[in-house]
């Protein structure tokens, strides 16, 4: 059985949802192939490509960095099947988040913050005293009031029929469109072209609090999304941040999608979340990692069996990865990524 050199938000999420994944992505001496990117996945990776590359052009200058240039992130990240498409889509996302204005009110905090922002970089630490740990963080910055700043951005819904809405507690929502402009090319689902109720709004439970001279809600993230509670107080960490430490915030900029039909691009908008974490839950996030971490160490993977009964589990998903493996044919390749998601269960 491997052992991964570390864990990260998105491993340690699988760890409690799918413990076979887990195994057969991770743990299984006959490591599986990796699932193809869907469009989907790529474009909050093509946006995340435009917004990181505008930013750091803005504040640092053209040609400084050559790995923060839009062509280096994206071709990092965008997998070659979907970069026609991510490459225009994620322009378009780009352009409405510019057109809410949340683009330049988080360039005019970059500029003032009281060291270099970062982008774009990777991580490596142990947590606690002996979890190892990975992350991408997408910015990190210390606001101009002396608060340290985590921030990621999140795409959702963009590729769904039915879209998505934005997380509860926003302190901000804007529309991503122009309804003038809207209603010159008006479709059946919006006819007079009219901006979303949200837009120009705080969140019907946002409650202002003061912090340090940093406006952000006065609840807490893991309250709004815990997703983003975990993902976010992990990145911190890696940064530095204490566990358990109430003084950074977390900010996600949410971009969401309204469906339009078929051949048309999403309406979008802009939600921003600006808040704490709370030190217990970042305290029983820290306690679930070790437990994962704690797990994989002693090779007793499903802790929910016996010891005997979880080694028989791992011999039988070993036998599944050795199965899902490709020769690297297209036709092997597509038998395993039909049949994975029956196999792994």
């Amino acid at each position: 059985m491997r052992k991964p050199e570390h864990l990260s938000y998105s491993s340690l999420s699988l760890w409690y949802k799918d413990r076979d994944e887990f195994f057969i992505r991770y743990l299984s001496d006959t490591k599986a192939p990796r699932l193809p990117q869907e469009n989907y996945m790529s474009i909050g990776s093509a946006f995340d490509a435009y917004a990181k590359s505008a930013l750091h052009e803005a504040i640092f200058g053209r040609g400084v960095s050559p790995q923060f240039e839009f062509d280096a992130i994206f071709t990092d990240q965008v997998e070659e099947h979907n970069r026609d498409w991510a490459r225009e889509h994620g322009r378009y996302v780009f352009d409405c988040y510019v057109h809410t204005g949340a683009y330049a009110e988080l360039l005019a905090m970059l500029l003032n913050s009281r060291e270099e922002p970062r982008f774009e970089f990777t991580v490596k630490g142990v947590i606690g005293d002996r979890v190892s740990f990975l992350g991408k963080p997408d910015c990190r910055f210390v606001h101009e009031c002396g608060v340290h700043v985590i921030l990621d951005w999140k795409v959702k819904g963009y590729c769904s029929k039915y879209g998505a809405s934005p997380s509860k507690n926003y302190i901000l929502c804007r529309d991503g469109y122009d309804a003038v402009k809207l209603c010159v090319g008006a479709t059946k689902k919006n006819p007079e072209g009219k901006q979303s109720a949200s837009h120009g709004k705080a969140h019907k439970n946002f409650k202002s609090y003061d912090h340090h001279g940093m406006t952000i809600h006065a609840g807490s993230m893991e309250y709004s999304n815990p997703e983003y509670a975990d993902q976010l107080s992990i990145y911190g960490w890696l940064l530095g941040e204490k566990p358990g430490d109430e003084n950074v915030v977390v900010c996600v900029d949410e971009i969401v999608s309204k469906y339009m039909g078929e051949g048309n691009n999403p309406l979008l908008r802009v939600a921003q979340h600006r808040a704490r974490v709370q030190r217990d839950h970042q305290m029983q996030l820290l306690d679930r990692a070790t437990v994962c971490w704690d797990a994989i160490t002693s090779g007793h993977i499903f802790t929910d069996l016996s010891r005997e009964d979880s080694n028989a589990r791992c011999e039988v998903l070993a036998e599944v990865s050795s199965g899902l493996h490709s020769n690297g044919s297209s036709k092997e390749d597509w038998f395993a990524e039909v049949v994975r998601p029956q196999f792994a269960r």
